[in-house]
């Protein structure tokens, strides 16, 4: 008789536990679908960047836009969109390259200076986290640079070399763990929204298609209506 009472609890717990387990990945899946229908309904707000809309779009938002706007430039041109972008646009898409490189399993810094389609922004690495402020960042990139370079032309790791700094004894897995670290530690969340509406100027559109003029003014009538 005990044995059926422990084993009818036992059934009971898994299936306690099963219904909590169903209802949290059922939670989570509705978590990332509403995330992915923010990001969809963002992407197609910000693609086009009319004069103004830095300044009454919603702070948070700020960098969110104008990477949507470098992000439609990258796709409509794919081959010749580096050269086409100004400095402040290279600047934000830059950092957001470099950050996006340490995305999945197994993430790494190196991985940014490997890929082919960070090539044009790795001679100016350092420059960009200057310019947003971010010093403590820029140093670690000059080093992390170099790091790549002597593993690229197979060089012996010198101690005392100028570029590595602080940095001489990191590797690859030191270097992305501290930029990690640098990141939350340092704002750059919030330097890059001040960078980007500093230069504001530099993020806006001045030919944008007729639907997406169209759609802005829909959005801005049903903001007044809101009001």
């Amino acid at each position: 008789m005990a044995n059926y009472i422990v084993w009818g609890l036992f059934i009971f717990a898994l299936c306690f536990l099963g219904f909590f387990f169903k209802k949290r990945v059922n939670e989570n899946k509705a978590h990332r679908q509403k995330a992915a229908m923010e990001y969809e309904a963002k992407k197609e707000r910000y693609s086009y960047l009319r004069p103004g809309v830095l300044e009454t779009c919603p702070r948070e938002d700020v960098t969110a836009a104008a990477l949507f706007h470098c992000m439609r430039k990258e796709n409509d041109d794919f081959d010749h969109y580096f050269e086409k972008m100004n400095e402040s646009e290279r600047t934000v898409y830059g950092i957001y390259m470099i950050t996006s490189s340490l995305e999945g399993r197994n993430a790494s810094l190196h991985s940014f200076f490997l890929s082919p389609a960070s090539q044009p922004y790795v001679p100016m690495v350092v420059d960009i986290f200057e310019r947003v402020g971010a010093h403590e960042i820029a140093d670690l990139m000059k080093a992390a640079r170099r790091f790549a370079e002597i593993i690229e032309n197979d060089e012996e790791d010198d101690e005392d070399d100028p570029e590595m700094g602080d940095y001489s004894r990191y590797n690859f897995s030191d270097f992305t763990n501290e930029f990690v670290t640098l990141v939350s530690t340092t704002n750059l969340g919030e330097k890059l929204t001040q960078y980007v509406l500093d230069h504001k100027e530099d993020f806006y559109d001045t030919d944008i298609p007729d639907e997406d003029k169209e759609g802005d003014e829909i959005d801005e009538k049903r903001i007044s209506d809101e009001i």
